[in-house]
């Protein structure tokens, strides 16, 4: 009884600052628990194991132009010291524009209490901003295309750096994290440059704040509940809240609520000690244009023990 008394507690918690929060990052996922080193670099190396993620979302399917994105994230501690390292590939497209980007991680984990260590973390690398124009066709009888003066008649790419921290605490039973892992302003290119778009603008830059919690509900069953709460210096943010039920047979099953009106429904399975599978539904169901619309997402995760362990993949989370 006390167990669900908290766990009624910790809902009520996660629920209450998504009331108010409106507004969405230009890259998410739903199943962020599983694709955590792309939003904090202090989760590199935390775990006794080293992970490789990779992930892919098609948001509103059936529209041409609708966003993309594919990840590939590699983390792991190195052995017998208290650093971390890992390494984020990614790729975004939106309509012509496309990012590419490759980050380095690296952590350093404390012991603050007997369960309890804190991770402080920086990230550093580049990304190529694209713009095809090319590809764009415009419809103004005045100017043939592609001959209109309003747009360039070249596609643009530039490389740019960029660089951020993370600060994350965790234990068995929970963990918090708060990071800004992208903070310069990387514009879309307007022309060929790259001075102007490695400005430091605190009012663009994104942080978030995320924490979850493991319940053992039954020698069977653990409930795993999450929030991620993405805001802007300018006062945008979002949230995404997940509920999880993980059984022992590898089998979990879940939903989730985003503060722009939609709702996920989650699966996952561990194939394997190494491998884990999941896959994220996610549907609209607000009051603009994309109402109706349905996202897609698909998460694996491997997991290498580094030491001699009875236990290949000892996640909490």
């Amino acid at each position: 009884m006390n167990q669900l008394y908290k766990i009624a507690i910790l809902i009520g918690f996660l629920l209450f600052p998504l009331l108010k929060l409106r507004a969405q990052e230009d890259i998410r996922f739903s199943n962020y628990s599983y694709n955590r080193l792309f939003y904090n670099p202090a989760y590199a190396g935390s775990n006794r194991f080293m992970e490789a993620v990779l992930a892919y979302r098609n948001q509103w399917v059936g529209v041409e132009g609708s966003p993309e994105t594919a990840i590939l994230s590699v983390q792991t501690p190195i052995n017998y010291t208290n650093f971390g390292l890992g390494a984020v590939v990614y790729n975004n497209k939106f309509g012509i524009q496309k990012d590419n980007a490759v980050f380095l991680n690296y952590a350093y984990h404390l012991q603050v209490s007997y369960e309890g260590k804190l991770s402080m973390g920086i990230q550093a690398g580049f990304v190529n901003k694209q713009v095809n124009w090319t590809e764009l066709t415009t419809y103004d009888p005045n100017f043939p295309s592609p001959n209109d003066p309003a747009f360039p008649d070249q596609d643009i790419s530039t490389w740019v750096p960029n660089f951020g921290i993370g600060f994350y605490y965790h234990t068995p039973k929970y963990y918090l994290g708060l990071s800004a892992p992208r903070l310069l302003s990387n514009d879309q290119p307007a022309t060929e440059g790259f001075s102007d778009n490695m400005q430091f603008k605190l009012k663009n830059t994104v942080f978030y704040l995320g924490g979850g919690a493991n319940f053992i509900v039954s020698s069977e069953l653990k409930f795993k509940p999450s929030l991620l709460v993405i805001s802007s210096y300018s006062g945008t943010t979002t949230a995404m809240t997940n509920f999880d039920m993980e059984h022992e047979s590898g089998v979990s099953l879940g939903f989730g609520y985003r503060t722009d009106d939609s709702w996920a429904g989650i699966i996952g399975y561990q194939l394997s000690q190494k491998l884990r599978f999941s896959y994220s539904y996610e549907k609209y169901f607000g009051k603009y244009q994309s109402k109706g619309y349905t996202n897609h997402e698909i998460i694996l995760n491997y997991n290498l023990s580094l030491r001699k362990s009875k236990i290949t993949s000892p996640r909490y989370f």
